[in-house]
């Protein structure tokens, strides 16, 4: 069982409430609730309820498709949020936007949580309008100063859909207004600066899809490119560099899995690479140690570039640069312009 002093959980400050909806496939959208004094013990008492819960529970390692049993509850650990971090943050700080769109947008949740007290406050307008996915309860310093959350993937609207009148009962049935929002009493995610806790592994799996499919990849990818470069080896210090960069940086993952089914990956050996930096200006030991790939995290990118042949220089000025995106280019026949048959002639 997880020693739940171990961590130290800060309720005495007032929690926030956010509920979050997908209003496209890959955007998410949320609404900070503005609290009632009356309303914010039983807001707290979620996270009570769900820290109690856990502390009678064995921790395991979270991995993907994992079915949580009844006595445990599952941990993403403070690694795996690193790679969570970089979908938020570009670490390298590089000039190119090092991911695309959805890996991204897979991270909206944990930028929501992060920055639960600038988001709008909800209006009845947007209650009305509004098919919530999940609501969350919030410290931004309850978790040794850091954010703490309680996520339900739980739409606080639904008791309104599901029941078309409600009542009390004292004695006599009396009739009661529809209630606008219905909350579990406890939440299924529990997100932390430095790990989550889950109790449903599912919820995970859908509020974080695009990450843990991303996370998912990259083992496989790794292993397609052991297999894929037979003739150039690599260490396991530089291999377990690959997993790590590549489980932060998604595009990453995807270059990986594109090398690996490359035509002229079989052909690399390391005097060829060896050539390719001599040719580049490159110091021609670069990479290379005792004929093996030794690489750490930090040069993961420029390995990744020089074998998918980003690296070249400017014709004319022959200043090293770096292509931003591979693409294929259609070659056309000496003397044939750009803008269709017309020829032309250079003088000199």
């Amino acid at each position: 069982m997880i020693d739940v002093q171990s961590k130290h959980f800060d309720l005495d400050q007032d929690p926030m409430l956010l509920v979050g909806r997908r209003t496209k496939p890959r955007e998410l959208e949320g609404f900070r609730v503005n609290l009632d004094r009356n309303s914010i013990s039983g807001i707290r008492e979620i996270a009570v309820s769900t820290i109690t819960s856990i502390s009678g529970l064995m921790a395991v390692d979270w991995y993907p498709d994992m079915a949580i049993e009844h006595d445990q509850f599952a941990v993403f650990d403070a690694g795996y949020m690193a790679a969570l971090s970089a979908f938020v943050v570009d670490e390298d700080h590089s000039s190119e936007p090092p991911l695309e769109e959805d890996a991204i947008q897979s991270a909206g949740l944990l930028s929501l949580l992060r920055s639960t007290n600038d988001l709008e406050m909800l209006t009845p307008a947007a209650l009305e309008a509004g098919d919530f996915r999940f609501y969350a309860v919030v410290w931004t310093s309850g978790d040794a100063g850091s954010l703490l959350a309680f996520v339900s993937e739980y739409n606080p609207l639904s008791i309104r859909h599901q029941a078309r009148t409600f009542y009390s009962f004292d004695g006599s049935l009396r009739s009661l207004a529809p209630p606008d929002l219905a909350l579990d009493s406890e939440a299924d995610l529990v997100v932390m600066s430095d790990a989550i806790w889950m109790l449903r592994s599912i919820a995970f799996d859908r509020l974080f899809s695009d990450v843990r499919a991303s996370l998912n990849d990259v083992e496989s990818s790794v292993s397609a490119m052991e297999r894929a470069f037979l003739r150039l080896p690599f260490s396991p210090i530089s291999l377990k560099a690959i997993r790590r960069v590549c489980a932060s940086k998604p595009t990453y993952a995807r270059r990986l899995h594109l090398l690996a089914e490359s035509e002229h990956a079989r052909s690399i050996t390391p005097a060829l690479l060896k050539r390719a930096l001599e040719a580049h200006g490159a110091d021609s030991r670069y990479f290379i140690s005792g004929g093996v790939v030794e690489i750490d995290r930090d040069e993961v990118g420029e390995l990744l570039d020089v074998l998918e042949g980003r690296w070249y220089e400017a014709d004319f000025s022959k200043e090293p640069r770096r292509a931003g995106r591979w693409t294929r280019r259609t070659a056309r026949p000496m003397g044939q312009s750009e803008r269709g048959n017309s020829n032309f002639k250079i003088s000199t």
